[in-house]
């Protein structure tokens, strides 16, 4: 059996490395995402598949195949990057692009479920023999389940995607388009973000203390992240409960139904 090559596309970097059929990585190669413009971008992808599938030795099998991680919205056909709050993508025909300027077939996966199947297969899940949930950490948040062996997709294939559930209502706008999202306050940039405005504030504290003060004073302001509670007016509750649980599993629709209470409905 051949080699892959599998790329990891997020906000900051196109990471690649080729990959054996044991899940073993042979070879690696990085670049710095040009993340405003798609074209470098695409390119960039381009020019790391040919740095790897170049780098054989004699009695090597060849590169088969290329599969691409995108931090993104990827359509049913796993061809077109739909929408990526941290690249400039907007509907790219990822695949067909690349599959052109490198000559092997390529297939596109959001980047927490391919992650999330590695892991199942060959890393930290690979004991678990029916189910699992990943969340990545990074430019944003990312996620991925896997039930009964098989990876969830979701209706549009963003299932997992923990760090686009609305957590501070009204709260910072994130790049997906709504505001109040979790990676706007969990993901690594958001903390960078927030100890950078610490300190242009003005306080000025020793950069291991900072963060920490942070947290402090963020957690003295509770208003600012609030979940659902039972004093909220139902239409309210019904709607966020809705949005939420739509947008973590990528569902078309979500159905609440109320069990009766059998001792109000005694003959």
């Amino acid at each position: 059996m051949g080699l892959t090559i599998g790329v990891d596309v997020g906000g900051t970097k196109v990471l690649g490395g080729v990959v054996d059929a044991s899940g073993e990585v042979l070879a690696q190669a990085r670049r710095v995402t040009p993340a405003d413009d798609t074209a470098k971008t695409v390119g960039m992808i381009a020019e790391v598949i040919l740095e790897l599938a170049g780098t054989g030795r004699p009695g090597r099998p060849a590169v088969d195949a290329v599969g691409i991680g995108a931090a993104g919205w990827i359509d049913a056909e796993r061809s077109i990057v739909q929408f990526a709050p941290n690249l400039a993508w907007r509907n790219e025909p990822l695949r067909d692009d690349i599959a052109n300027q490198v000559g092997l077939p390529v297939v596109v996966e959001n980047d927490a479920n391919a992650a999330a199947w590695a892991e199942f297969e060959f890393g930290a899940g690979s004991d678990a023999n029916d189910s699992m949930v990943l969340f990545t950490v990074g430019t944003g948040i990312g996620g991925g389940i896997i039930l009964g062996g098989r990876l969830v997709r979701g209706a549009n294939g963003i299932a997992g995607e923990l760090g686009h559930t609305v957590s501070v209502p009204d709260g910072h706008l994130c790049g997906c388009g709504r505001y109040g999202c979790l990676e706007q306050y969990a993901s690594g940039s958001a903390l960078v973000r927030f100890a950078r405005d610490h300190v242009r504030m003005g306080r000025r504290r020793p950069r291991d203390r900072c963060l920490d003060h942070w947290w402090r004073r963020f957690a003295r302001r509770p208003h600012e992240v609030r979940p659902l509670r039972a004093d909220d007016p139902l239409p309210e509750r019904r709607r966020r409960f809705e949005l939420g649980q739509r947008r973590l599993l990528d569902l078309h629709a979500v159905g609440l139904g109320r069990t009766p209470d059998p001792h109000r409905h005694r003959p």
